[in-house]
């Protein structure tokens, strides 16, 4: 590695800490929810202003209901570094958690994990890299989705496609509380069951009472009952809707779930089940509909991983710092790239804690640190044989 340039490098994180810490919490403060599509389309400006002149190819994929999906890279075509980050997060514009906080060397605000630390860290890490004169003879390109926390619904078909041109996936999400990179993940589906009866007054005796939401109440124990049949899946039933109130026999009642599995031969046979639970009724006059809204492979560690991860921990190594790996029950969009034998390690944000929740935080300190850690890897690669890990 050139020592002038990781030198450089390290000075100008060095320089851009405040700076960096001011745009995270600038980032953070704009709300960005997923279906809040002016405040999402924003954040990605406010990064896409932090990269100017880095990336000269510039694809924009337009999205009607969520944020704009954004494809950047240094060269048109040829295998490339992926990094992944997402400019979505899962606060309402009308939630409570709008503002940033610092306690000590924590920053408490919405996104700081999940994952606007991550893409703060992206941004100088390229920034620097192009500051110092290291950055010309790799060949980058990141992806900005604006529907992550939604399951990647609109975006899943750009990851799908633009997979076949990566040599290597890096993925912005949190740290672990230890620093630590996920080399593998859950798979996961989400779905919705709508059940159909008929409605009547309650106090119609005659007709023969068809309640949807009864029915559904059915459903909701059948689904929760296969967290105890299938080892490794997780099943959560997360929002019911129904009914018009409590003097009239509910016709349409509905329920969103979540479906998660370690090893992805578990999908199909988890799903043949669900299917089954869901074609049996004791009411002829009772109908169920179900959809599936999105859907993301198990990430499993490979062997290609396994390397990549050698090398990281190397880079580590000079930096003192000491990575570790996990296992990671949520999902992310790597897991498109690593479930196709992408190397890909997941992680490179700052250390997050409680993210979706009110006291979602980072250390501030890791931010400086996983910054550093990703350029210099980013370096690295840049004179490494990708033939001896890939």
């Amino acid at each position: 590695m050139t020592s002038d340039i990781q030198k450089n490098v390290l000075e100008l994180i060095d320089r851009w800490e405040k700076e960096q810490l001011d745009f995270l919490i600038t980032l953070c403060e704009q709300n960005s929810y997923t279906f809040h599509k002016q405040g999402t389309d924003r954040v990605t400006t406010m990064i896409l202003e932090k990269v100017e002149g880095i990336f000269p190819f510039h694809k924009i994929v337009n999205q009607r209901e969520v944020g704009d999906h954004h494809i950047l890279k240094t060269k048109k075509t040829g295998k490339a570094v992926y990094l992944l980050g997402h400019t979505d997060t899962v606060f309402p514009p009308d939630h409570p958690f709008q503002t940033c906080k610092k306690d000590g060397d924590w920053l408490m605000g919405p996104g700081t994990a999940d994952m606007k630390g991550g893409l703060a860290v992206m941004v100088y890490a390229l920034r620097a890299l192009k500051q110092a004169g290291g950055f010309k003879p790799l060949n980058v390109a990141m992806i900005l989705g604006g529907d992550e926390e939604n399951g990647s619904s609109t975006s899943r078909g750009i990851y799908e496609e633009e997979r076949e041109n990566a040599m290597v996936c890096l993925v912005g999400e949190c740290a672990g509380e230890k620093g630590e990179i996920a080399v593998s993940r859950n798979g996961k589906a989400g779905g919705r069951l709508e059940c159909l009866g008929r409605d009547r007054h309650v106090g119609s005796a005659s007709e023969e009472k068809i309640s949807a939401i009864l029915e559904l109440a059915r459903k909701v124990i059948a689904f929760e009952s296969l967290n105890s049949v299938f080892p490794g899946v997780y099943i959560n039933v997360g929002q019911i809707e129904g009914g018009l109130g409590p003097s009239t026999v509910p016709a349409q009642a509905s329920f969103l779930f979540d479906l998660r599995w370690q090893k992805e031969e578990r999908y199909g046979p988890l799903l043949d089940r669900i299917q089954m639970i869901v074609s049996q009724s004791d009411l002829p006059q009772i109908s169920f509909h179900m959809t599936l809204l999105n859907y993301r492979p198990a990430m499993p560690c490979s062997k290609k991983t396994k390397k990549l991860l050698y090398h990281l921990q190397r880079v580590a190594k000079g930096l003192g710092q000491e990575i570790l790996s996990e296992h990671r029950y949520g999902t992310s969009d790597g897991n498109f790239f690593g479930a196709m034998d992408v190397p890909t390690l997941d992680g490179f944000g700052p250390i997050g804690l409680r993210d979706h929740t009110s006291e979602e935080r980072i250390r501030i300190s890791s931010l400086k640190e996983r910054t550093a850690l990703l350029t210099l890897f980013l370096l690295h690669l840049t004179e490494a044989d990708f033939s001896s890990f890939v």
